[in-house]
Order: structure tokens, then sequence, then C-alpha cells
């Protein structure tokens, strides 16, 4: 891998830099899922991951989205990035993620048209769980992501809403990622139709998915 920049965190390689030993990306490690407070520090840490991306892809920019993207939104605390892509450059771009660092999603809910990678990233002493999103351009999860993003950065009602909906599902305890993606579904979707996003496609992604619940905890 080429040698693009010098970084000062001398916890992680720099933007774009890598050895064959460690790649800027780390291993994933799923678990259940706590909601946290905003993280200051999630618009620098997805701007270096946006940097780091654009050094093998730099014609498929990548953005942040998800609620670490929204600033005060209490989340998971995991980053999530869109790759808005062409299809034919799907296997390219897969290839340029894996190469990073990034592993496929196992078990993998998303389909192989619209794949999600996921890692960690160290920024200071704390390593963030990062999830890419790679998503066909022409598809409407693509301005539904961006959409909703911007409506809950736009809107203070929305924002404690929906916090209060991520709270109010962790309320006994942290809770399977399945359990919780399925209960914040409708309110999601009802939301984006409120929004004119609404996907005809929508499904609820998880109802053949593999919960943690057997083993509580899963690498």
């Amino acid at each position: 891998m080429d040698v693009v920049a010098v970084l000062t965190d001398p916890h992680r390689t720099a933007v774009g830099m890598t050895t064959a030993a460690e790649p800027p990306i780390g291993h994933y490690r799923r678990g259940l899922v706590e909601i946290h407070q905003a993280d200051p520090h999630a618009p620098e840490v997805a701007s270096r991951l946006v940097a780091l991306i654009a050094t093998r892809l730099p014609r498929t920019p990548a953005e942040h989205v998800g609620s670490s993207s929204v600033p005060g939104l209490a989340g998971k605390n995991i980053i999530d990035l869109l790759l808005a892509a062409d299809p034919a450059d799907l296997s390219t771009i897969t290839g340029a993620l894996l190469e990073l660092g990034f592993q496929p999603q196992i078990p993998a809910v998303f389909p192989a048209t619209r794949p999600m990678l996921w890692g960690t990233f160290r920024h200071g002493s704390a390593d963030y769980r990062v999830h890419v999103h790679v998503v066909p351009a022409s598809s409407p999860e693509v301005a539904a992501m961006r959409g909703f993003r911007d409506a809950l950065r736009a809107d203070p009602l929305l924002r404690r809403q929906y916090a209060a909906l991520k709270g109010a599902i962790v309320q006994q305890g942290p809770v399977d990622p399945v359990a919780f993606s399925n209960a914040k579904h409708d309110w999601i979707v009802a939301t984006l139709g409120q929004l004119g996003l609404a996907n005809p496609w929508q499904r609820r992604l998880y109802d053949d998915a593999t919960s943690l619940e057997p083993s509580r905890l899963a690498s």
C-alpha cells in the first residue's frame, strides 16, 4: 500500500498510510446496544475516515450519515458512512475498503448489491466502530439517508423524539442490536414518509438476521 501522508496520532497510522502488518482499520466487535451522549469528536473522526477512503476511492466520496453526524443527538456512537456508488464499481469499491482493513458484515444483513462493511478506527485514545454503507447511487435509500440526517440536524423536536425513542428501547439496559433496529423501524419509516422520503421497497432489514441473544456478545 502506498504511503501518502504522515499523521500526528501516535496510536494509528496516518490517513492514507498503512503497512501490510497493520491496516488503518481494525477488527470489528459486535456488542449489545447502549445509548451514549453525542460524542463531540465524531465529526473529526468521520472527516479522517472520509479522507482515508478518498486515498483509495477519490471518485466515490464517502459522507457522514447516521446519528453521529447530527450534533447533540444521543446514539450508539458508531460512525456511519455512506458511499453512493455506481453498481458497476461495486467490486472495485469493496476491494479498496477491504485493503484498508474493513471487514464484511457477518452475518450479512444487507444484500451483496448493497453491502455494508465495518471495522474500528483509532482516534486519540478511543477506538470507534465504523459502518460503511455502499449503496447504489440510484437507490431511494441514498436520498433517505441524507434527508433523514439533514432533517435531524435542522429540527430540534425531531432530534428529541428520536433520542427519546432510542432511550426508551434501552431503558432496561443494553439490548440486542437486532431488537434495537426492529424497535426503531416503524418510527423511522413513518418519519421518512412525513419527510417525503418514503421508500416503497423499504423492508424490515433484520427480520431474518442472526441475533446476539444466544451468546449475548459475539466477535
